[in-house]
């Protein structure tokens, strides 16, 4: 999964858990500069929360809207 390519975005993101959640994305960290390493990692800002932070394995699908 490409992260990198929703920085700066408006977007919505459906979890594994079936959740969903929307905002923009304004970080994007590369799984070699995260804690674990195994996964890269965006933040998105949402109307309720100023950062909202998960890696890839927690996500269904990513759309731009």
């Amino acid at each position: 999964m490409n992260l990198e390519q929703y920085l700066g975005k408006k977007i919505r993101v459906i979890f594994i858990d079936d959740q969903i959640l929307e905002g923009t994305c304004n970080t994007f960290t590369p799984k070699l500069d995260t804690d674990d390493e195994l996964y890269d990692e965006i933040t998105i800002q949402t109307p309720k929360s100023k950062y909202v932070e998960f890696d890839e394995s927690e996500i269904k699908s990513i759309e731009v809207i």
